[in-house]
This record gives C-alpha cells, structure tokens and sequence, in this order.
C-alpha cells in the first residue's frame, strides 16, 4: 500500500480511538471516508478529543521516534542499528528524503487538522465543552510548534521561512492551497492558541490529561523559543509556583512512578496501546543509543544519578528511561515536566540579564542541586552568559536526555554549527521533498537543500 503525504492525509481525521495512526497511514487513497459526519454531538466530541492523544501516541511521533530524533541530531545519541534514517540524523544531516521526516510531518498536521476538525464541528454544531475545546486549541498550538521547530527558521523572528498555518479543517484540494507563514506570524498562532486554551482549561492534578496548567508550560517553552523572555519567565514562574507540582526527591522517580509529582504532562501508555521507545532502545545492537563520550561518561565520572538510567555493555550505551527490554512498551512519554520549567527559567533570566547571572544560576542550581548536591555551580562557573550556555546545555542534556530537547536547545542557543561541525542551513530540517513535490509551488523549500 502507498503512504498518504500530508496534503492528502489532511482529509481524514486520524486517531478516534477505533483507529491507529499507523493503519490511516497505509490506506490507501481510494478508502478515505467522510469523517466530517464523526462528530454529532458531545459524547462524539469528547471521543473525538480522546483522540487527539491517539495521535500524539503514534510511534514516529511521541511514542518513539519524534523524541529520539532530537537527540540524534543533537549529539548525545548514536546511531547504532541499520536504519538509514536514523543514520542521518546522527550526523545532522538530513536529506528531503528522510523517511523520519516524511512522517514528522505527517504526525504535526494530522494533529492540527483532526484539532481543526473538533473546532469547527463545535462552532456548527453550536457545541459547549470547554475542556475539549482547550484541549484541540493546546493541540493545534503543539502540532504547529513541533513543525516549525523542525522545519521554520524558528530563531529568526524576522525569517519567511516559517510553517504552513492551518486554522480550519482541511480535505486534500483545500490543503494545497496552504502556502508557508512568516516565522512570526507562527509564533502568533502558536500563543493564542495557548492563550485560548489557559482560557478554557482548569487546572488538575491529573497528570495524563491536559490541563490548564500543561498550557501555561508550553507557553513558557514557545516564548523561550520566540525570545520572549520576559513572558517565557512569567508562565515558566506561573507553573513552579503552582503547589500542584513540586521536584520528586529522587530524581528517577518520574519514570518508575507513573504520575509523579513533577510530571505537568504525561502521554500514558498502556501495555495494550504500547509505545515504540523500547522497540528502538532495547534490541541488540539497539536502533539508536546514547553517545559515551560526550554524554554519558562525563555524568559517570560525576557519579551523577541521572546517569543510572543509561547502560554501559562495554559496546553502547542502552537507554533504561522507558523499560529494560524490548517487551516493556508502557513506557510514559514525558513531554512536560517541573524540572524543565526550571531550565526555562533560568535560560531566559540568563539572556534578560547577562551581566548578572545570580538568579539564573540560583535556578539551576535547583535542577543540579537534586543530582548533585555537592557539584553545584558558582559564579567561577559561569563568569558571562556563554560560559552560562555552556553548563546550561551540559545540565539539559542531563535532565532532559532523551525526552525530545536536545537538537531544539543547541539550534536556539546557537551552538549547533560549532558543537555538530555543520552549516548553518542545516540548523533547519528540510521539508520533505514529497510535500514540496504534491504542492507544485506553494511550498517553498528552506534554503540549503
């Protein structure tokens, strides 16, 4: 069977809960179906919002290959199978041909458009339900996010090259109309979708679900992004103040306990709807691995617990975060949690004051403190902001190792040519050359490839 490109993925809804991502992607075009008639009053609609983390499940999205992305082509994993894609994005290179991208970009616009599908059923069917309306306007924002950090020049709020914005739902003719926005006009859409949502949204100690304060995170990583830094320190303060959230002691209690007090967002799965991280990370020689040199020997050296969740066999270094073998596929994926708002924070209070790094580094030093209560760092350690950036980077890595940050952080803070030996086009992933190819000129590609 062929695989849908987006443009005429668009036309159907992915994921109501009958329904897996990886089946829609392998019908054929011929067996599309009205979906449009799926939504026809509240009990659908909250089935149809349920769906939307169906489809952050899929496994090229955050149920494996999305998150492990990241740290391949950021330098702290390796590629150590046969799969070609991954290969790639072990050495940042990627071409318009990559398979992993193929279906990135897929993921993001099945998640916006089956968001836009929910949206505009609720204003025809005059539908109120204010949960599953924040929750497809957090979507939508996500969707677009994941695709213009991939994809837009998202550092340069001046750039043209940002990501097709799609606000309503979308069959395969009209989705060809959709041509690129300006990075800014991204960002624009991204944060009032957020801004919607925390309107909408209550806050919940139900850490599987998404909450008003899971909104109020995001929106400080997109204005950590945009460099928005004032803002990006507001909502980041907004959520560590939030008493619902607080640091587990131990910091690899998040991933033996499903739940846990720092986890602001986790896509829970189930041993009967499993993820893909341990089919990559777990058989022998595993698709994909953590780099020694540069990331796990230096917090082995340290002693450093977050290091216990990393295997050395004397040949690669085995990923423990979400299970031990390949039959462990209920793994959560945690795609916001408190320690990270911590790093935002300080990253923005560090660029917003470089000549006073105090509170900045007081907030790292929280994050380190957990690990490493003896190592933390003084002012010696970071005597301007690059050398601020620098250990900043090393405790991200840490921290948020295999959790889908890596490449993002090198790009934003600009040590990507340096730390990866590449161009500076290649900051950005191509778009796939069979988007580019069905659209016939309305898209562009991002210069470079």
């Amino acid at each position: 069977m062929k695989k849908i490109n987006i443009y005429a993925c668009l036309c159907m809804l992915l994921a109501f809960t009958f329904l897996s991502c990886e089946d829609i992607l392998d019908t054929k075009l011929d067996d599309e179906v009205p979906v449009e008639t799926a939504i026809t009053d509240g009990i659908s609609l909250k089935s149809a919002a349920v769906g939307l983390y169906d489809i952050m499940q899929s496994g090229t999205y955050y149920g494996g290959e999305f998150v492990l992305a990241q740290d391949l082509s950021g330098g702290i994993a390796d590629a150590t199978g046969f799969q070609e894609r991954y290969a790639q994005l072990d050495k940042a290179i990627v071409p318009p041909s990559n398979t992993y991208i193929q279906s990135s970009w897929v993921n993001v616009y099945n998640l916006v458009n089956a968001s836009n599908l929910i949206l505009s059923k609720m204003d025809e069917l005059k539908l109120d339900d204010d949960t599953s309306k924040g929750t497809a306007l957090f979507c939508r924002a996500l969707g677009h996010f994941d695709a213009l950090r991939q994809f837009g020049q998202f550092t340069d709020m001046n750039s043209k090259y940002g990501i097709p914005i799609s606000t309503q739902y979308l069959d395969s003719k009209s989705a060809l109309t959709i041509s690129r926005s300006t990075v800014a006009a991204s960002y624009q859409q991204i944060i009032a979708d957020l801004n919607g949502a925390i309107g909408l949204l209550k806050y919940d100690s139900n850490r599987f679900s998404i909450t008003k304060a899971a909104a109020e995170a995001l929106l400080a990583r997109v204005y950590l992004y945009k460099g928005d830094n004032d803002n990006a320190i507001v909502y980041a303060g907004k959520v560590i103040d939030n008493t619902t959230y607080k640091l587990n002691t131990k910091y690899n209690d998040i991933y033996d306990v499903e739940g846990s007090n720092e986890a602001i967002f986790e896509l829970q799965f189930l041993g009967t709807d499993g993820s893909g991280f341990t089919g990559i990370l777990s058989v022998s020689p595993p698709e994909v691995s953590a780099n020694y040199d540069d990331f796990f020997e230096p917090m082995d050296y340290d002693n450093d617990p977050r290091s216990y969740r990393y295997y050395d066999d004397g040949k690669v270094v085995y990923v423990d975060k979400y299970g031990t073998n390949n039959n462990q596929i209920d793994g959560n994926s945690i795609i916001i949690k408190l320690s990270e708002m911590y790093l935002i924070r300080a990253e923005a209070l560090a660029k917003k004051n470089p000549n006073d790094l105090t509170l900045a580094l007081a907030d790292l030093n929280i994050v380190r403190k957990r690990a490493l209560p003896s190592k933390l760092y003084t002012m010696a350690d970071a005597p301007n902001l690059s050398s601020f950036i620098t250990i900043l980077l090393d405790e991200s890595a840490r921290e948020l190792g295999f959790e889908g940050h890596r490449w993002f952080s090198v790009v934003r803070l600009g040590r990507a040519t340096s730390l990866l030996n590449i161009p500076a086009f290649r900051t950005v992933y191509p778009i796939p050359q069979n988007e580019i190819t069905i659209a016939k000129g309305v898209l562009e590609q991002n210069p470079g490839y």
